[in-house]
């Protein structure tokens, strides 16, 4: 990834859900923008905290767009590099214990029929999602990237099938230890480094 060795060259955007140290490194961004001037980074204000907090480099900071907002706040959209971003921030998994925690769930649009949802490390609670309801019909999403608690409980492929309009989802965040109801659900689901989606 740090030497731009396919698939891991011509990136043009970075997008970080969450500031847990699981899903980001402060430390290793920054080094991986200054190898990488041709790249933005798009994530919550904490994240961003964090990296700035590790540079005052301008050309890098220059290329961090933070997304603040709070719990039930209107989407944040945003056209970046001709991608069109709609963010939500919906709680933490272990809701509500981790209300602090800046969890956004992306949905990236590359045109009018692909676009991608990652969610980070979600709560599945239904009641998250239906105040979006008009973002989540105003158009289907072809591919999400659930953390693999959806794919287990009737209620998470609810809110991925019926809520979200999700087409084709791709579990991850997945333990070393597989657990047994992600195996029986027949999803799919990443527990290897390099695996890949094409869509």
């Amino acid at each position: 990834m740090f030497k731009g060795i396919a698939p891991f060259n011509d990136i043009d955007v970075i997008v970080i859900s969450h500031a847990h140290e699981d899903h980001f490194s402060a430390e290793d961004i920054v080094t991986y923008l200054n190898q990488f001037p041709q790249v933005t980074l798009v994530g919550p204000s904490q994240a961003i905290a964090q990296i700035q907090a590790h540079t005052d480099n301008a050309s890098v900071t220059n290329r961090l767009l933070g997304v603040s907002m709070s719990f039930g706040d209107a989407p944040w959209q945003k056209t970046v590099k001709g991608i069109q971003f709609d963010a939500v921030r919906i709680p933490h998994a272990g809701w509500p214990r981790r209300a602090d925690v800046e969890n956004m769930v992306f949905r990236l649009a590359f045109d009018d029929t692909n676009s991608v949802i990652h969610m980070g490390d979600a709560d599945p609670l239904t009641s998250h999602y239906v105040p979006y309801n008009a973002l989540w019909d105003a158009s289907k999403t072809k591919l999400g990237f659930p953390p693999y608690w959806f794919l287990t409980s009737a209620e998470g492929r609810y809110i991925l099938n019926d809520i979200m309009h999700i087409e084709e989802t791709v579990g991850v965040h997945v333990p070393l230890n597989i657990p047994a109801l992600l195996e029986q659900s027949g999803k799919a689901f990443f527990n290897q480094p390099g695996s890949i989606k094409t869509f």
